[in-house]
């Protein structure tokens, strides 16, 4: 049903899909809020056509590893951002942006990607790939 929607998005509109993952609180305690099978899904039903912009359950710069190895072209930040505001003012804010571009860059060099163009959808695997595996 919501990957209809997706499609029938880029089959009418020109501007970008935003995929919106928005997890229950609940959730944000017990497991991470990235819902790798809906991004690939709307990814690959893109096709490349439009950019693909993923919002939400971004927390760490791991998780905007994930999304742009599942092939978002950007993330959007929302939570972290206003935490920081509220903690620091315009500091935390920075905070908050300066540890997800250490975390991402941490990342990618422990991912062997020197670049954010390296990153690509062999550095992640979904629970579609595990049903796929034949070993």
């Amino acid at each position: 049903m919501l990957l209809d929607l997706y499609v029938r998005h880029i089959r009418f509109s020109h501007l970008p899909v935003q995929i919106q993952d928005k997890g229950s609180n609940l959730e944000a305690f017990t497991a991470a809020t990235l819902d790798p099978s809906l991004c690939w899904k709307v990814i690959h039903a893109v096709g490349g056509k439009i950019p693909v912009l993923f919002d939400g359950g971004i927390r760490r710069g791991t998780d905007v590893f994930k999304a742009l190895a599942l092939g978002a072209q950007a993330v959007m930040v929302g939570r972290p951002i206003i935490f920081g505001l509220a903690a620091k003012g315009e500091h935390g804010v920075r905070r908050v942006i300066e540890m997800l571009k250490d975390e991402l860059e941490l990342t990618m060099a422990l991912s062997g990607c020197p670049t954010v163009k390296d990153i690509t959808r062999s550095h992640v695997s979904t629970e579609h790939d595990r049903l796929n595996c034949r070993l």
